[in-house]
């Protein structure tokens, strides 16, 4: 049987705190408590807090698919030089 949560951990924030925090948590798709735990439990794990929109970051992926067209296009035109065509 899992353990009970019987304890509380608060704080005070101004309003727009507020609406960043549940800004934040609608897009895990978490509840405002449940991204508070989340995000206090892996501050005190020592995890590394992740970002609002981390599954591989979009910033990364975003990145990669650039990368990949560049090397595709080189590709394409080495190839090309190689048979003469260019």
């Amino acid at each position: 049987m899992p353990e009970l949560r019987t304890q509380s951990a608060g704080a005070k924030v101004t309003e727009k705190e507020y609406a960043e925090i549940e800004k934040l948590a609608e897009s895990r798709g978490l509840k405002v408590s449940e991204w508070c735990r989340e995000t206090l439990l892996a501050r005190v794990n020592g995890q590394e807090l992740r970002a609002a929109t981390d599954c591989a970051g979009t910033g990364q992926v975003a990145l990669m698919a650039a990368l990949s067209a560049l090397r595709a296009i080189l590709l394409n035109v080495l190839f090309k030089l190689a048979n003469g065509r260019a």
